[in-house]
């Protein structure tokens, strides 16, 4: 229904309409990371196609909206000299095929992009623990497995036909692993491979859910991606100001090191965020800090709480389209509708005026 609404408003120039009505907001396009074997069937919301991006890259070129690197953008937002319709392309974790497919693209478009890193992984090399769990799951063509020996935090014979009990069970052995040492997750991902029928060597040899090298991450930005804070860990923790400031901290010294340069925008994982965290950003310095709150930003949006639009492959063409035209934005204005993050925006003045995968916990970082 979305879809054929969108479809009647373009051909009734709407699309154009909303364009000129929204010119002074700034768009900012958010992705993940991106097919390299099967991963778009497996979470459509997280990873994209090649031709999907090359697509919108084209679309983008097509419709004549400048793209802007992120700190520009958002200090012409503020100081009211932004170009009309003006985007931004920003990505999130640093999957290795950000840099295979995605930095690729970019350069070949000539768009400026900024990359959000979480570093534990880049450290690591290896894939990431939680995508592997759930992966395997989706995957398997078993329908039971008997998991026994102590390794995954749970026992017994289970049916796989049954989605609350894979459910069950993926978020019992992902908490058991996260509290586990790195090779100990290592033994429970070949192990699980091995039950459930999947190559696990091969995801590791693919690296469809491993994070670029430093040397790689060297390479995105000499192709125009601006490489940025994500936390080290994946997570911010809301009620603990001392690990949220850490978490930070140690993403900017990793980054600081790999790159030799100072790091000061950050993308709250997962897009998670509370008004109380603003301050503790601004204690650190941070300039600015995106969700993944849907819509387009205004002078008045704070920066440490920018909107971004999530695209991927479960997004229609028409839909990106909608979002970049802006009508979208203008029907959630229209509609009044009220959003959590309309919500937690209200609660910011507390805040005062300004100057986003779970993952390992600390104490299993060895």
């Amino acid at each position: 229904m979305k879809k054929t609404v969108y479809h009647l408003a373009k051909r009734l120039g709407l699309f154009a309409l909303s364009r000129r009505l929204m010119r002074r907001r700034l768009l900012i396009l958010c992705y993940h990371g991106f097919e390299v074997a099967d991963e778009s069937g497996f979470i459509p919301g997280t990873f994209m196609r090649a031709d999907t991006f090359e697509r919108r890259l084209a679309q983008l070129r097509r419709s004549g909206h400048p793209v802007l690197p992120l700190p520009d953008a958002i200090e012409r937002l503020q100081a009211g000299t932004l170009p009309d319709n003006a985007v931004c392309i920003t990505l999130d974790d640093g999957f290795v095929s950000t840099g295979t497919i995605a930095a690729q693209a970019l350069a070949k478009a000539g768009f400026p992009s900024t990359l959000y890193v979480t570093t534990y992984y880049v450290e690591k090399q290896v894939p990431v623990f939680n995508l592997v769990v759930q992966y395997m799951f989706w995957k398997t063509s078993r329908k039971q497995v008997e998991l026994e020996g102590g390794d995954y935090g749970i026992e017994g014979r289970f049916d796989l036909t049954d989605p609350a009990i894979v459910q069950a069970l993926r978020t019992a052995i992902i908490e058991h692993g996260n509290s586990r040492s790195a090779a100990m997750r290592e033994r429970i991902c070949r192990k699980l491979g091995l039950l459930l029928g999947i190559d696990y060597a091969a995801i590791v040899r693919d690296r469809r859910f491993s994070l670029m090298t430093p040397a790689e991450l060297q390479h995105v930005e000499r192709l125009g991606m601006d490489v940025q804070l994500h936390t080290h860990r994946h997570c911010l923790p809301a009620g603990d100001r001392s690990a949220a400031m850490r978490e930070v901290l140690e993403n900017a010294r990793a980054l600081q090191r790999m790159l030799g340069k100072e790091c000061l925008h950050l993308c709250y994982p997962s897009g998670k965020w509370q008004p109380h965290q603003l301050e503790w950003l601004q204690e650190l310095g941070i300039v600015s800090a995106t969700t993944c709150d849907r819509g387009m930003n205004h002078a008045n949006v704070h920066p440490l709480a920018l909107y971004r639009f999530v695209d991927s492959e479960a997004v229609s063409d028409i839909e990106f389209e909608a979002e970049l035209a802006g009508f979208a934005e203008l029907l959630r204005i229209l509609s009044g509708r009220q959003r959590r993050s309309a919500r937690l925006r209200r609660l910011i003045n507390a805040v005062g005026d300004p100057v986003g995968i779970p993952e390992p916990s600390r104490a299993s970082a060895a």
